[in-house]
């Protein structure tokens, strides 16, 4: 019994499937377009994001959009015991920040693949938060909202 069990722990742990994680990223309201796969620099197979001070914490969004957008704004709160506290983004602008990997306009039907990358703070307090990563059209509608268990170290 414990082979078998050992067996399918491992084979979870390989496969990289979203139904092995230990954690899910939730929708939160997407609108116009659909997250197909979101991707972390922490350990997805632990109950939350690690996110460790003095590193960068890197996301990766793949999604889907059912009509044109000319505009993509990265919005980024953390939610800390149901309040959302707005987190500066140097590079919200995801037309024009090169790291970003959107060129603008994007087009109905497309698939795309949305990056950053953040510095997680010395400073930061050691405490469990929800991460709200939103991308912004350009009547600051909803393309894709995702929410992330996050755990600063």
């Amino acid at each position: 019994m414990r082979r078998m069990i050992a067996a399918i722990l491992l084979l979870c742990y390989l496969s990289f499937s979203p139904t092995c994680r230990a954690f899910n990223v939730e929708d939160c309201g997407s609108k116009s377009g659909k997250f197909t796969s979101v991707t972390l620099s922490c350990d997805m197979s632990k109950s939350v994001c690690d996110l460790i001070p003095n590193t960068n914490a890197t996301i990766e969004i793949n999604f889907t959009i059912d009509k044109d957008i000319s505009a993509v704004n990265a919005v980024v709160h953390g939610i800390i015991m149901d309040v959302p506290i707005p987190f500066p983004l140097g590079n919200a602008n995801a037309c024009t920040h090169s790291e970003s990997n959107i060129s603008c306009p994007l087009a109905k039907g497309g698939s795309y693949l949305y990056r950053n990358v953040l510095p997680v703070h010395k400073s930061y307090p050691k405490l469990a938060v929800t991460v709200k990563w939103q991308l912004k059209d350009e009547n600051n509608e909803d393309i894709v909202c995702v929410l992330i268990p996050a755990k600063i170290k």
